[in-house]
């Protein structure tokens, strides 16, 4: 949804600029689009609600529309391998 050049506004601005600027978010973007391209596109909030799952933790996501909901719903459909799990893992180190 937002990258370094689409950031937030409002107060998450700067928080966007910080983490943007840093250079270690866009390794980890680029993995997760890895990732979503193996599952047919799935949006990047499934990615990370399956990388959540596959850590052993049970995400409690929000969501502000019908259609945020179905998504994280979706994400049940589909499971990390473990090759993607290590992806998303080193890219996050």
């Amino acid at each position: 949804k937002y990258s370094a050049a689409n950031l937030p506004t409002g107060p998450r601005k700067k928080l966007g600029e910080k983490l943007f600027q840093s250079g270690n978010l866009s390794g980890l973007l680029e993995a997760m689009a890895i990732v979503s391209a193996n599952h047919d596109g799935a949006p990047l909030s499934q990615v990370a609600l399956n990388w959540c799952r596959a850590k052993g933790t049970i995400p409690i996501p929000g969501a502000r529309t019908l259609k945020q909901a179905r998504q994280n719903l979706e994400a049940l459909d589909w499971n990390l391998s473990a090759d993607e799990v290590r992806l998303l893992d080193e890219a996050s180190a």
